[in-house]
C-alpha cells in the first residue's frame, strides 16, 4: 500500500514522467505499481493534462528502461546464470524431473523453450514483468531482441491499461454527473417520476401493452 501511495504521489506531482517512473519501479521489481496508472490515467487524457499517445510513449518508455535496469543487473550477476545453468544440466543428467522443480528452473525452462516470445508474454502481466528481465539477462539474451520484445509486449500492455483507465474514468464520470443532475431536481418530481414508472409497469405487464422493436426503430428512421 505504502508504494501505491508513492506511486500515486509520484503521478500527481509529475504528471507524464510520474507514469514513467511508476512503470519503471513496477518493471525493475516494485510490484503492482501500476495500478497507479490504471487508477489515474483516465483522469489524465479526460482532464487534458495529457494526451493517449504521450501516456502510451511515457508508461513503455519507463517498461523499457526499468526492465533494462534489471536486465543489467542479472547479466552482471553471472552467478545466477551459472547456478540456473547447473540446475538444468543436473536436471537433464538424472534424466528425469524433481517432484518440485525450483521456481528458478521454471523461468529458465520456460525462457530457454520460448526464447523472445517469453519476453513478450512477460511483459503482459504485472506480475511476471517484475522479474522476467533477472533471468533474461543471466542468461545473457540478445541485448537487441531482448529491448525490442519488452518494447513491443510493454507497448501492449500499456495500450490495454491506460484504454481500460479511459473507458472507467469516462464512465464513472457520466454516473456521477447524472447521479448530480437528478440530486439537483425539485423533491416534487420524484413521486411523478415515481408514479410514470409504476403506471408503465403496470401497462406492460398487466395489460400486455409492447412495442415492437422493429416498429420503434422504423419511425426514427422515418424521422
Amino acid at each position: 500500500m505504502a508504494i501505491q501511495q508513492f506511486g500515486g504521489e509520484l503521478v500527481r506531482s509529475y504528471g507524464l514522467w510520474g507514469v514513467a517512473a511508476a512503470m519503471l519501479m513496477e518493471s525493475a521489481g516494485v510490484p503492482f505499481v501500476s495500478t497507479v496508472v490504471l487508477l489515474t490515467a483516465g483522469g489524465m487524457v479526460l482532464g487534458g493534462k495529457a494526451t493517449f499517445p504521450e501516456l502510451l510513449l511515457a508508461s513503455t518508455a519507463g517498461i523499457i528502461l526499468g526492465s533494462a535496469v534489471s536486465y543489467i543487473v542479472g547479466f552482471l550477476g553471472g552467478s545466477l546464470g551459472r547456478v540456473m545453468g547447473n540446475h538444468l544440466r543436473n536436471h537433464r543428467t538424472a534424466g528425469k524431473r524433481a517432484a518440485e522443480p525450483s521456481r528458478w528452473r521454471k523461468v529458465y525452462d520456460f525462457i530457454e523453450k520460448y526464447g523472445t516470445y517469453s519476453i513478450f508474454v512477460g511483459q503482459l502481466w504485472g506480475v511476471t514483468r517484475t522479474f522476467i528481465s533477472f533471468p533474461a539477462g543471466a542468461m545473457h539474451m540478445n541485448p537487441a531482441v531482448f529491448i525490442l520484445s519488452t518494447a513491443l509486449g510493454g507497448a501492449l500492455f500499456s495500450l490495454w491499461i491506460i484504454g481500460w483507465s479511459v473507458i472507467f474514468t469516462g464512465a464513472a464520470g457520466l454516473f456521477f454527473r447524472i447521479l448530480r443532475a437528478l440530486h439537483s431536481l425539485s423533491p416534487w418530481v420524484w413521486p411523478v417520476l415515481l408514479l410514470c414508472a409504476v403506471l408503465l409497469i403496470y401497462l406492460y405487464r398487466r395489460m400486455g401493452l409492447k412495442i415492437p422493436l422493429n416498429a420503434l426503430l422504423a419511425r426514427f428512421r422515418k424521422r
